[in-house]
Parts: structure tokens; C-alpha cells; sequence
């Protein structure tokens, strides 16, 4: 498309100074169909790489899914093992974060 931008440019400069306002208004239409072109082409290119960027996002929302699974998996697995233990971390925790709190 920009190659037929440009041959059309160096088309009309190169043409007869004396050029009619007829060759004008068709180097002019050719322009205009040319930038048309141009147009749809980066609008379809554009609209790629936002499908292409949701498609990306949506691969990493699962991943983080899974992960997030994964980790509930091994916390109640833990908890089951070890449930004085986790009560224990638990009331430590709480304990920390209430101290903190109050300052």
C-alpha cells in the first residue's frame, strides 16, 4: 500500500506542469483510495493484536487459577497433616497482626 502511495506521488510529479485539473482529480481520488487502503489494513492489524493481547491476558488469568488452586490444595493438605500446628500459626499470625493494629 505505501509503495503505491509513493509511486503515485513520484507519478505526479513527474507529469507535465501544464497537467489538467481532470489528472489532478484522478491522482487525487487514487491518493484518497490509497489512504483508504492504508486505513483498513492498520485498522485489521490493530484489531489482531487486541485479540491476540485478550488471549494473552485470558492465558495468564487460568495459569493464576491454577495456581491459586494448587496452593488451597497444599494448605488444606497441610492443615490436615498438622492441625495443632496450624492453629498454633494461625493465633500467631492474628496475635501480630493485632498488634499492629493498634500502633
Amino acid at each position: 500500500m505505501a509503495d503505491d502511495v509513493a509511486d503515485s506521488l513520484a507519478e505526479a510529479a513527474s507529469t507535465d506542469s501544464n497537467a489538467t485539473s481532470g489528472d489532478v482529480q484522478a491522482e487525487l481520488e487514487n491518493l484518497r483510495r490509497d489512504i483508504a487502503a492504508l486505513t483498513q489494513t492498520l485498522a485489521s492489524f490493530g484489531s489482531g493484536k487486541i485479540r491476540e493481547a485478550g488471549q494473552t491476558s485470558q492465558e495468564y488469568i487460568e495459569s493464576a487459577r491454577d495456581t491459586l488452586v494448587t496452593i488451597e490444595e497444599d494448605v488444606e493438605a497441610y492443615v490436615r497433616a498438622k492441625p495443632f500446628q496450624s492453629l498454633a500459626m494461625a493465633a500467631g499470625v492474628g496475635y501480630v497482626l493485632a498488634l499492629l493494629s493498634r500502633r
